[in-house]
């Protein structure tokens, strides 16, 4: 074995390998040569030698290792890998921003482009080899390298991936499907004695299918997900379609759908085991990629940013497709820029324009001077209701339901035949007598046709997933044999999961309904107090500092609480209830009461007119208010005052919205108290916020009712004695520990050992020492009755 050293000007190193030295092959696994071998004295092969074994070159990638038996005896072991291991040197970064945890959708053939570009970044000479075909898919990456890219891909796409040289190709590993070389066990036959069989898993006979949820309106299509298209009949013999060119009927199987679009059979052949399976498809609905044409900047200091798709048919007018209570958006599926952003839009079919709405997206507003659509990007549009055509048309065999069909028999060609393994060695003189024409067949995804009287008796064409072939003896591999798709490694499982955490992130940010604030929502919430006509406030001041014994947050107007009664008597105080305002999904605000149908506002200064030091609950004013829920807010740019609309001659009153301020008694008849400001809407949500009660700031002190973080996932409600969000307490050692962590069975076993106060998950049921501490709900309460006395 010649190995080139790389070192110096053609310096080699000629070494005699011993028996052991072997290569092993397998498909989406390993690819590399190792070579065993004694030297009478220490020679360092550097990193990056290469040698050239059976037409493919190996390179040393990670040091050797080796034996020191004495000092004229050293045993060395040589990894030499394939041009493949490259991939497990590089990140994989979106070529657009250069993010490395990001989701991409796109066809399979843009993702494996996507990912030949991150290797020629790095050295020249990659390529894009075959790739399956299939609709744009949705795959999250979170810091992979370009080899577990390719994993995943090959996992989401149930498919294999092959490196030859430096051409990278995702697909089913095939070759001499119409030829395969015929074996059998038995002398003249190919195979030696040990031949072995194991069986996989059964065959699948009817496929149900479900499809995506996108771009469908129920109520009109009457499925809340893709359908397949009902009872129809397609043919397929593992790499056409009957509606393909090339297409042979004899070679090929028919499948035909259900009455409902809901599951996937043979046509032509009678259900025997009625094994069943399901795959989910919800990658796939109804859907148009479409190309910019033109870029228009309508506005730049506002962001205001147009494309146009001049191939947009003229039947096909997204603006009469919407669904009621969404908004149209477009998601840019390739582009140097914008790949994989979603940005609500509105269309002007006679212009065949979209108008974006900017964003906030990684701390800038888009689209930007940089961050914009260019021609030739390509985009799809959610949030509406394709038209017929996109979802299902029989006629042409087209449509979302016939992409999801071919997709479904693919899978179930692959899987309605007993799945099996087979290993063997071959008979290395059977093997070497004809090895010119035999070699060249003995590849990986190469097929054979085994047989054997007691294993297959018929014949059964069979792929080659694995070779291992000596170095000093390579006409005697051992091979494996399987006709099952070969699946990914518990590794690249793993990787699912943290690849999962992108597209939770992303699920996150796009549903979250928790209240977000942020300083823009802050300032618009200052001048729509400036229009509520808080007549006790002057106008703003901003000081770049404020010094003060003394802050006080609140008007004298807006001091009052919902309680769940009006008192008959004196004695008959009412308790405080929660009140709650929220904006959800749906774009509806809610007033509402925690598990009430309706609640009592108690004023805590209307009608008070003498100042004491405390007021008998028949003192103060009341009003009983039902809930309120407005109608969908679908107008994003509009912002709304919500009002307490109370009578002044009766003890009733409703929540009303509006627009615009409302005076406290600028309605005859009424009194209008604040209740909440719905900030307008920015990237997708809305912020709203509650105005009634008061915040004090005094030194070494705060009184208030609710504490929220900015992002609205940590609070604390000291009303209602709550809080929300993940808290973790820093112990004095550095450790980390949050209130689901602490085992309070142990705590309460250790303590009462050793004589000490003990922790309570509920009330106690057993006499506890003074100091003992329970936990009854959300109360943390320090016991003070003695154990002696039994009593709680």
């Amino acid at each position: 074995m010649i190995i080139h050293l790389n070192n110096e000007s053609d310096a080699t190193l000629e070494l005699l390998v011993d028996d052991r030295s072997y290569r092993y092959r397998a498909i989406r696994g390993e690819h590399s040569l190792t070579l065993y071998y004694s030297l009478p004295e220490h020679v360092e092969i550097p990193l990056g030698a290469w040698c050239d074994f059976e037409g493919e070159r190996y390179t040393l990638e990670s040091p050797q290792n080796f034996k020191k038996h004495h000092t004229r005896n050293f045993e060395y072991t040589l990894l030499m890998e394939a041009a493949q291991t490259k991939l497990r040197k590089y990140r994989f970064r979106d070529t657009g921003n250069r993010k490395l945890k990001f989701t991409l959708t796109a066809k399979p053939i843009d993702h494996l482009l996507m990912l030949v570009d991150n290797l020629n970044r790095r050295e020249a000479g990659w390529s894009a080899g075959g790739c399956v075909e299939a609709v744009e898919k949705a795959i999250s990456y979170n810091h992979a390298s370009c080899m577990e890219a390719l994993e995943q891909l090959a996992d989401e796409l149930k498919t294999e991936w092959e490196v030859v040289g430096k051409t990278v190709s995702l697909r089913k590993v095939e070759y001499n499907k119409d030829n395969p070389l015929p074996l059998s066990y038995g002398r003249g036959n190919g195979f030696k004695s040990g031949v072995g069989r194991s069986s996989g898993a059964k065959p699948v006979e009817v496929l149900f299918v479900q499809g995506g949820e996108r771009n469908i309106d129920a109520s009109k299509y009457g499925s809340a997900e893709l359908l397949l298209p009902k009872s129809q009949q397609i043919g397929y013999d593992g790499t056409l379609f009957s509606d393909q060119a090339g297409y042979s009927a004899t070679s090929a199987r028919q499948y035909v759908t259900d009455a409902d679009g809901f599951s996937l059979q043979r046509a032509d052949k009678p259900l025997a085991s009625q094994m069943e399976e399901s795959l989910d498809c919800s990658h796939i609905y109804p859907s148009r990629v479409g190309t910019v044409s033109a870029v228009t900047v309508a506005n730049a200091d506002k962001h205001y940013y147009n494309f146009t798709d001049s191939s947009i048919p003229s039947n096909l007018n997204f603006a009469e497709c919407l669904i009621k209570d969404e908004k149209m958006t477009v998601i840019f599926q390739s582009g140097i820029s914008l790949t994989g952003k979603e940005f609500e839009v509105k269309y002007i079919h006679a212009d065949r324009r979209f108008e974006m709405v900017p964003q906030e997206m990684d701390g800038r507003t888009m689209p930007d001077d940089v961050f914009k659509p260019a021609v030739g990007d390509t985009y799809a549009v959610f949030g509406i209701m394709m038209p017929g055509a996109y979802i299902c048309e029989n006629g042409t065999k087209s449509g979302a339901s016939w992409d999801m069909l071919r997709e479904a028999v693919k899978h179930l060609y692959e899987n309605e035949e007993q799945k099996f393994t087979f290993t063997g060695e071959l008979d290395g003189i059977w093997a070497k007598k004809d090895w010119l024409n035999i070699g060249g067949r003995i590849k990986l995804g190469g097929y054979v046709l085994f047989s054997d009287v007691q294993f297959q008796p018929e014949g059964v064409p069979i792929r080659i997933v694995g070779i291992k072939d000596y170095v000093n003896n390579p006409h005697s591999p051992t091979i494996e044999l399987s006709n099952d798709i070969v699946s990914g490694t518990i590794v690249s499982n793993l990787r699912k999961i943290e690849s999962n955490e992108v597209l939770t992130d992303d699920l996150h940010r796009n549903g979250l309904q928790f209240t977000k604030r942020r300083f823009r929502d802050a300032q618009e919430t200052t001048k729509m107090l400036e229009a509520a006509m808080l007549t006790n406030f002057t106008s703003s001041v901003s000081p770049l500092t404020v010094q003060t014994m003394q802050l006080l947050a609140g008007d004298e107007s807006l001091q009052y609480q919902f309680v769940d009664r009006i008192p008959a008597s004196n004695d008959d105080a009412p308790q405080r209830i929660t009140h709650e305002v929220t904006y959800g999904a749906d774009k509806v605000l809610r007033s509402a009461f925690q598990g009430r149908t309706s609640g009592v506002l108690q004023h805590m200064t209307v009608g008070i007119t003498e100042v004491k030091n405390a007021h008998a609950p028949t003192e103060y004013t009341y009003w009983t208010l039902p809930p309120f829920d407005s109608p969908p807010l679908v107008e994003g740019d509009k912002k709304y005052y919500l009002y307490a609309k109370c009578s002044k001659i009766a003890a009733t009153g409703v929540f009303t919205l509006s627009e615009t301020a409302i005076g406290m008694e600028a309605v005859s008849g009424y009194y209008h108290f604040l209740v909440a400001l719905l900030n307008s809407e920015y990237s997708g949500e809305r912020s709203v916020v509650t105005l009634y009660g008061y915040s004090e700031i005094l030194p070494g002190r705060i009184t208030t009712d609710r504490i929220v973080s900015t992002d609205g996932k940590t609070y604390f409600d000291l009303v209602n004695s709550e809080i929300g969000g993940k808290i973790t307490f820093v112990a004095a050692d550095g450790t980390y520990k949050d209130i689901l962590s602490v085992d309070v069975a142990a705590i309460d076993a250790k303590d009462i050992a050793e004589g000490k106060r003990r922790v309570f998950v509920n009330q106690p049921t057993t006499p506890y020492d003074v100091g003992d501490l329970w936990v009854n709900g959300q109360d943390l309460r320090r016991c003070s009755t003695a154990r002696a006395s039994g009593s709680y």
